[in-house]
C-alpha cells in the first residue's frame, strides 16, 4: 500500500512533465515544431520558429511543469531524499525528456529542472540561474550555460554542506540532482560536439542554440 501511495505522486509528476507545451503551441499555430528549426520540442526552438513571445510562453509553462508538482503533490520520501520533493522534480524532468505521449522523444529538460529547483530551494535556484546568465554572456553559448546551470545546483548544495550551513537540509537529494545534471549533459551531447568543432550557434550573433527546454 505504501508503494502505491508513493507511486501515484511520481506518476502524476511524470505525467505533468509529459505535457509538451512546445508541440501544443506549435499545433495551435499550425506548425509541427519538430519539423522546423533544430527539431527540438522546447522553448528555444519555439522562439526561433514562431517568435520570442511564443518561446517565452512555452518557457514559462515548462518551468511550471517542474515547479507545481514539487509544490503541490504529496512528498515521496526515499533514502536519498527524506524530504521527498527531489523525486517529484526528477519525475517531471524525466517526463519532459522522455514523454510517453510523444514516443519518448522530448526536450532537454532545463526549464522544467529550473522550475523544480525553485520549489526545492529558491535561493540556490537563483544562484544556478545567475551561473547560467554569467556563462551565457561569457561564452555566448546557451547550451553550455544550461549544462553549467544543471551542475551548479548540486555544487552549491555541496558548498553549503562543506561550510556547515544546514547540512541536514542540503544533503537531501544531492545524488538525484547529480543524476539530473548528468542527464542534462547527455541531452546536450550534440551541442558539445558542435562546440568542439566550432560550429555551435552563439547567443551573441542573434541565434541561440537549444538549451532552454
Amino acid at each position: 500500500m505504501r508503494s502505491m501511495e508513493a507511486a501515484i505522486p511520481l506518476v502524476l509528476a511524470y505525467g505533468a512533465g509529459c505535457i509538451s507545451f512546445a508541440l501544443l503551441v506549435g499545433r495551435a499555430r499550425g506548425v509541427d515544431i519538430r519539423a522546423h528549426g533544430s527539431g527540438n520540442p522546447g522553448a528555444t526552438n519555439v522562439g526561433r520558429v514562431l517568435g520570442p513571445g511564443w518561446g517565452r510562453l512555452v518557457l514559462t509553462l515548462d518551468l511550471l511543469k517542474g515547479l507545481l508538482p514539487a509544490l503541490l503533490l504529496p512528498p515521496v520520501a526515499f533514502a536519498v531524499d527524506p524530504v521527498g520533493r527531489t523525486p517529484l522534480v526528477a519525475a517531471a524532468v524525466l517526463g519532459h525528456v522522455f514523454p510517453a505521449t510523444s514516443g519518448f522523444r522530448g526536450g532537454k529538460g532545463v526549464a522544467t529542472l529550473v522550475g523544480g529547483l525553485l520549489a526545492l530551494d529558491p535561493v540556490l535556484a537563483l544562484v544556478s540561474v545567475a551561473v547560467h546568465v554569467v556563462v551565457k554572456r561569457g561564452l555566448g553559448v546557451v547550451s553550455m550555460a544550461s549544462i553549467a546551470l544543471a551542475w551548479s545546483f548540486p555544487a552549491a548544495q555541496g558548498a553549503v554542506v562543506a561550510l556547515g550551513w544546514g547540512a541536514g537540509r542540503y544533503t537531501h537529494g544531492v545524488v538525484v540532482m547529480v543524476a539530473l545534471a548528468l542527464l542534462i549533459t547527455v541531452r546536450h551531447a550534440d551541442n558539445i560536439r558542435r562546440m568542439r568543432e566550432g560550429t555551435e550557434d552563439r547567443y551573441d550573433d542573434g541565434s541561440e542554440a537549444d538549451g532552454a527546454s
